[in-house]
């Protein structure tokens, strides 16, 4: 419960910022909106040769909403997103047997990120910014035959920086974003039903990427529709060898492969500007 207690403190702790940020003289705008997406899933594991143990893909429908600020070249933005859903599990255990399942996957993400638009007066408006986030996924490996499933929950925030580059012609407006990420601290804690205890497990930090190209369209004054194309990549390193334990004896050891996470998807959204 902590992880989503402390995600859900961050989030009010902006929303209060922003709200109240778009309630001074000198604001420039303010928007807020809410959008559906698509999130095309795919996740492969290795194992300590660097050969492939496991592949997941599916598609994962979600929820997404952003809110930003923006005074004078400065921009404040946060977004808050849900994906969950069911996807192919094709794979094996650690110790070689092959499975052919699927997994329940539950993704809740936050960030926030701080601009900075450079004084050039030609196309295309350029900035610049950083931030942070937190994600929490829920990974819920179904259990086939006699070989029991896995809940691991991930979570980890990351740091972000990046360029967004926007043309304006007109009621529309094209945007083309792209960002360095870097995760901290991640960790998974890996539940085994009616098995051993459940074991937390560290993971190393590693690089990865996101680019987006969106499209926005003022439909009034207040209202504009927009839609997004995006990919981000996501890695996580191994983590180390962890004792396994029954009732607190040890009864083996376990650890947690390295991940790659290679994601892409659409967001379709409405937002009301100020």
């Amino acid at each position: 419960m902590a992880p989503q207690l402390t995600a859900a403190a961050l989030l009010l702790t902006l929303l209060s910022t922003v709200a109240w940020a778009a309630g001074q003289s000198d604001v420039d705008g303010f928007s807020a909106g809410i959008g559906v997406g698509l999130l095309h899933f795919d996740l492969k594991e290795f194992n300590r040769q660097d050969d492939k143990l496991v592949q997941e893909s599916g598609w994962l429908p979600g929820i997404d909403a952003t809110a930003s600020v923006e005074m004078n070249r400065l921009q404040a933005s946060i977004r808050a997103a849900y994906y969950a859903g069911d996807i192919d599990y094709d794979g094996q255990t650690q110790s070689g047997a092959a499975i052919e399942s699927s997994s329940d996957q539950k993704i809740r993400d936050i960030s926030a990120l701080a601009a900075y638009r450079l004084p050039f007066t030609s196309t295309p408006r350029t900035s610049l910014y950083a931030g942070g986030g937190y994600r929490h996924w829920q990974r819920d490996i179904q259990s086939v035959g006699s070989i029991s499933g896995l809940n691991e929950t991930y979570r980890w925030w990351s740091a972000q920086t990046g360029l967004n580059l926007e043309w304006r012609r007109g009621a529309n407006l094209w945007v083309l974003d792209g960002r360095l990420t870097r995760t901290l601290n991640p960790r998974v804690e890996v539940d085994f039903p009616h098995t051993f205890d459940s074991a937390d497990l560290d993971l190393g930090e590693r690089w990865g990427w996101i680019t987006e190209l969106a499209w926005r369209h003022r439909l009034s004054p207040r209202l504009s529709a927009g839609l997004k194309a995006f990919y981000e990549s996501w890695d996580l390193g191994k983590s180390g060898l962890e004792t396994l334990t029954v009732n607190g004896a040890p009864a083996g050891s376990v650890f947690q492969p390295r991940i790659e996470n290679r994601n892409y998807g659409f967001i379709v959204d409405l937002r009301h500007h100020w």
